[in-house]
């Protein structure tokens, strides 16, 4: 049996790190990541998908990344089962992050980015910055 995915998206906001009970480092991100299909509309619809990156990874991620940058994540799919407050059951989904990849140019954290999840992705994105030895398959 295999768990294990591959996302390219872009960060909805700057990430925070914080720490569990046991003292544990975690990163919390949503991708948003457009479907390659449009809509009746025309226009291609958007995905946003909660991820968490652990550990010393966490560090990295949340020192280095900032709202509207492009990210290539590898992961295993996560669902919580949970009772909601009115007793119903629920699932959450969530990328556990085993691996990413820093795809657009260096940004300062600083730096004021603006998402628009109509531009998530353009042709100068994928024609500049992912050569075929890159391509995990």
């Amino acid at each position: 049996m295999l768990n294990q995915l591959v996302v390219i998206g872009r960060l909805t906001k700057d990430p925070e790190l914080r720490k569990t009970d046991t003292g544990r480092n975690v990163t919390t991100i949503t991708l948003a990541v457009p479907r390659s299909y449009k809509n009746s509309n025309g226009e291609h619809d958007t995905d946003f998908i909660n991820c968490e990156v652990w550990n010393r990874q966490a560090e990295v991620f949340s020192e280095y990344m900032a709202k509207g940058r492009l990210v290539y994540i590898e992961g295993k799919i996560k669902v919580d089962k949970y009772l909601s407050t009115n007793g119903e059951n629920r699932k959450s989904i969530t990328i556990h992050c085993d691996s990413f990849r820093f795809i657009d140019s260096k940004q300062s954290k600083k730096t004021e980015n603006t998402f628009n999840s109509e531009e998530i992705f353009t042709d100068e994105v994928f024609d500049n910055n992912i050569c075929e030895s890159e391509i995990p398959f």
